[in-house]
């Protein structure tokens, strides 16, 4: 068993999307992909699961409309600080 962080998981594949949508060049600099994701996670709740069975909670909940909102918001604000200052 181990102990992570599901949020990452899931704002990191959010990141990725995004960074490939927008593909400027900044975005390729994995330190602004980092800078990015600890902006974003430090203002979102952490998510911790250790079994399967906390995953699949965890993931039925990363469907909710609510949840989707709060990471996009986040998401726009943190690429918003790191274009500036990459």
């Amino acid at each position: 068993m181990e102990l992570k962080n599901y949020m990452e998981l899931v704002v990191e594949d959010a990141v990725d999307k995004e960074l490939a949508r927008i593909n400027e060049d900044w975005t390729k600099i994995h330190k602004c992909k980092l800078d990015i994701m600890a902006l974003i996670l430090n203002r979102l709740p952490a998510r911790y699961i250790v079994t399967d069975k906390g995953r699949i909670m965890t993931k039925i909940t990363e469907t909710e409309v609510q949840f989707q909102a709060d990471i996009l918001r986040e998401l726009v604000k943190a690429i918003k600080q790191v274009k500036k200052n990459p």
